[in-house]
């Protein structure tokens, strides 16, 4: 089976250290690409320590805990902290890679960070060694990231779903246009930004 094949029955991820380790299941009938957004809220980028962070939405039942003692069951270093009323986010408590945020208000859904699932998901399988040398010659860079198998980042990380809380964006700097509607917040009342 070709790697896009299995991604897209699962993806997997996990923090820096290995303590956390998960499975994303995509059966038959799931949304494939799953929805992804970007999210531009203080607490987003207080709990990533990124400008922009990526997330993808799936369902509780698609995310498996895959840690070795007890498959299925939450790893001891993942800890949830609760950012505000009702919403939580996830880490691992022993490197701090963020994982997930989730919300009372939304119990079908949980928001995965994508910069914890695998790289050879995100860019591929390398299928030639080179240098980092090399790639500063001409046409090398363009030819060596066209050779990545199974690479799936722009499927699962293009925001079709929106980029959330342009009322926070810094001009130019997030200020761009990713994909995606864009919202100037999410909350009771949800605001779209025209086009």
């Amino acid at each position: 089976m070709a790697i896009l094949d299995k991604a897209k029955e699962s993806l997997t991820g996990g923090c820096l250290c290995g303590a956390v380790r998960y499975v994303l299941d995509f059966p038959p009938g799931s949304s494939w690409p799953p929805d992804s957004h970007i999210c531009q809220c203080t607490q987003c980028r207080k709990h990533t320590g990124s400008l922009m962070p990526p997330l993808m939405t799936v369902t509780p039942s698609q995310l498996r805990w895959a840690n070795e003692s007890d498959y299925g069951k939450p790893p001891a270093a993942l800890t949830e902290f609760s950012s505000s009323k009702g919403v939580y986010r996830s880490f691992c408590s022993s490197c701090g890679c963020s994982f997930t945020w989730r919300s009372e208000a939304t119990p079908d859904e949980i928001e995965i960070l994508i910069g914890s699932i695998d790289e050879k998901w995100l860019i591929g399988d390398r299928t030639e060694k080179v240098s980092s040398e090399s790639l500063t010659e001409p046409g090398n860079f363009e030819k060596v990231l066209n050779a990545k198998e199974g690479a799936l980042g722009r499927e699962i990380c293009t925001p079709m779903a929106g980029q959330m809380f342009m009322r926070n964006a810094i001009k130019g700097a997030t200020d761009v246009r990713l994909g995606g509607k864009r919202f100037v917040e999410v909350s009771q009342k949800i605001l779209e930004i025209p086009d």
